[in-house]
Parts: C-alpha cells; sequence; structure tokens
C-alpha cells in the first residue's frame, strides 16, 4: 500500500496536538482522512457509510491515544493505516450482530401499523389515524427507560440516520445499534402489554 503524502512538520504537529493544539489536530486530519478512507477503509468494508463511521472512530482512537502515540521518522501514515484497519476489522466482525439490529428494527415497525416510513420515519396516509398512533406510540414511550424513549423517537418517530442519532446521545454508532436492539425489545413488549398488534 502506498503511503499518503507526509506533511513536513508532521512531528511538530503530532506534538501540539499533544498538547491540545486543535488547529494542529486538525491539519492532521485533513491530510490522512481522505487517503485513509479511499486505500484502506472503503476497500475493505466495500460501504460508504461503514467506511465513514470506522473512519471517525479511527481519528477518536488516535486523538485519545495521542499522549502514548510516539512519533517516529517513518511518520503518521502506518500508525494510522494500523489503527484504520482495525476498527475496519472490528465493523465486520459486528456486521453479523447489525445485521440482526437491522431485522429486529424491522420487526418493530411491523408490530406498529402504519410506521413503516421514508428512513422508518413514520408515515400513514391517514392524518386521523396518524395522530392516534402517534398517541398509542407516545404512551408506550412514556414507560419505557428514557433512553430507550429517545433512541425510538429519533429513529422511528423522526427517521434520523444512525450517525446523527449517536453523535446525539454521545455514543459510538456500534454502541448505539445495541441501545437501539435493546429499546425495540422493551418497546415491543410493552408496546403488546397495552393491546398493540402487529398484522402477525
Amino acid at each position: 500500500m502506498a503511503s499518503a503524502p507526509r506533511l513536513p512538520d508532521e512531528g511538530r504537529l503530532v506534538e501540539r496536538a499533544r498538547r491540545g493544539d486543535r488547529a494542529a489536530f486538525g491539519r492532521l486530519y485533513r491530510a490522512y482522512a481522505r487517503p485513509l478512507y479511499a486505500r484502506v477503509l472503503a476497500p475493505m468494508l466495500g460501504d460508504r457509510d461503514d467506511a465513514e463511521d470506522a473512519l471517525r472512530e479511527t481519528f477518536i482512537a488516535f486523538f485519545r491515544a495521542l499522549d502514548r502515540y510516539e512519533w517516529r521518522e517513518g511518520g503518521l501514515w502506518p500508525y494510522l493505516a494500523t489503527l484504520a484497519r482495525n476498527k475496519a476489522r472490528d465493523l465486520l466482525r459486528a456486521s453479523g450482530r447489525r445485521q440482526r439490529l437491522r431485522g429486529a428494527y424491522a420487526e418493530l415497525l411491523e408490530a406498529v401499523p402504519g410506521a413503516q416510513g421514508a428512513n422508518g420515519a413514520l408515515a400513514p396516509d391517514d392524518e386521523v389515524f396518524r395522530r392516534q398512533l402517534r398517541a398509542r406510540i407516545d404512551a408506550v414511550l412514556e414507560t419505557l427507560n428514557p433512553r430507550y424513549a429517545q433512541v425510538l423517537r429519533m429513529r422511528l418517530l423522526e427517521g434520523r440516520g444512525r450517525a446523527d442519532c449517536a453523535e446525539q446521545l454521545g455514543v459510538t454508532v456500534g454502541n448505539l445499534d445495541v441501545l437501539l436492539y435493546r429499546a425495540v425489545r422493551a418497546f415491543r413488549k410493552a408496546w403488546q402489554a397495552q393491546g398493540g398488534h402487529g398484522d402477525g
């Protein structure tokens, strides 16, 4: 794998970033984010969203490791490329779990008649039905753990994307998937307990 262009003052930038200089960290990010995405993550993962998730996790890990990282003459690229490959492998290992989580989310939408819309947002055709359904869903959400209710409101009612929800909740996308899975199970149980049911 060819190396990314190396910044002439890279060692100094790393040291400045270690001392909390955000501008220095930003320069490192701008220099290496695109090569990491194009040369490491996209080829390994084959999915744009997954590659972007792994890129974000790579730089979060680098930021957290700055106190321990020792810059070497070989430059920063080998270290960042290794971090990126590890994040990609983590994502690949989790892919089976993510498929199960997506299946569980689809089951939730099936359990709530009329809830399936664009991006999963609540979108039944009849406005009266929509208001009644929203009231029933809100009543069930009020019985849940507040964090479960929040993630379900964002995903089910607002149709917001995974990355956006994760940022709002202050978690990684992987942890969001786990939270959503648990929230789906809790909602489905509470919905059925209150007399809600799907077609099946």
